[in-house]
């Protein structure tokens, strides 16, 4: 009996939660050797103080290439699934670097990151709840991170890069079959649906919303109301001849089941690490 869903890092295909370090060596600078003719001493003092001060004025002056703060998207590529990563840097008032993480196709957010490094152009980031860690490097402007996601025995590549806004989604895929079933579910199912999954003793509380895109197809998001886990993206929404299916690909779930006659309950069953647990769904009245 499945006592939770399964949530946070979780690869899509097993009930398992998912940074080797790379380093750079760091750039030999080369010292000045004044002139040893005397005649030319002087001139070559001013040269080199020139280019000490020409040297502390880009030191201190520009911004660094290889500043953390800000937010950093990612995918970790698990089977068949993506998992996007979000990481929201910050710096406190003191110049102390702060994380929260994201795993967006989970619905976890502001997961704690407890360890945030940056030495010369290496990165270090720990997320001890989920016994991750992220080690990468800058590249040259300083907008992309390369590295690797090390979670328990695991460790898959993950390239970090630098964003200002959300990160959305990627596009569906669908057979022109299909793509009439999302048409389909967009008219038939748009709205709000509440369902309980039996979970042990307890009842994990469900919330669909399903809506439709500028194009006519069904689009949505699954909400896990007793842990949290909020905005879920689904998939592969289909209604054909009242049978209705979605995945949920990020917690390696889907649901299949019938639409009522009257359009306002969904009986079937949840599917989730190779088992089966009958579901069912009620349109909420506002949704109508």
């Amino acid at each position: 009996m499945m006592t939770s869903l399964t949530l946070v890092l979780v690869a899509a295909d097993v009930s398992r939660r998912i940074i080797p370090v790379l380093k750079m060596a760091p750039t030999d600078v080369g010292g000045y050797a004044l002139a040893a003719n005397r005649g030319k001493r002087s001139l070559s003092g001013l040269a080199l103080l020139a280019t000490l001060l020409l040297s502390a004025a880009t030191v201190l002056g520009a911004p660094s290439t290889n500043d953390l703060a800000g937010n950093w998207k990612g995918a970790l590529e698990v089977g068949q699934a993506k998992l996007r990563l979000l990481f929201k840097v910050s710096r406190t008032p003191a110049g102390v670097l702060t994380a929260k993480l994201d795993s967006l196709d989970q619905g976890a957010r502001d997961i704690p990151v407890e360890t945030v490094v940056t030495k010369d152009s290496t990165v270090r980031m720990e997320v001890k709840s989920v016994n991750g860690v992220y080690e990468g490097s800058f590249d040259a402007a300083g907008k992309k991170i390369t590295g690797t996601w090390q979670q328990g025995p695991q460790s898959l590549p993950l390239t970090l890069e630098r964003t200002q806004g959300s990160v959305a989604a990627e596009p569906e895929t669908l057979s022109p079959a299909d793509l009439a079933a999302s048409k389909q579910a967009a008219q038939k199912l748009i709205g709000v649906w509440n369902g309980a999954l039996a979970a042990g003793p307890a009842n994990l509380r469900l919330k669909v919303t399903i809506t439709k895109t500028s194009a006519g197809v069904a689009t949505g998001t699954l909400e896990s109301v007793d842990q949290g886990a909020k905005d879920i993206p689904l998939s592969a929404i289909t209604c054909k001849e009242g049978a209705v299916h979605f995945e949920a690909r990020g917690i390696g779930a889907f649901y299949d089941g019938t639409l009522s006659p009257a359009g306002v309950m969904l009986t079937g069953q949840w599917h989730q690490s190779g088992q089966a647990m009958p579901l069912e769904f009620k349109k909420a009245a506002s949704a109508r």
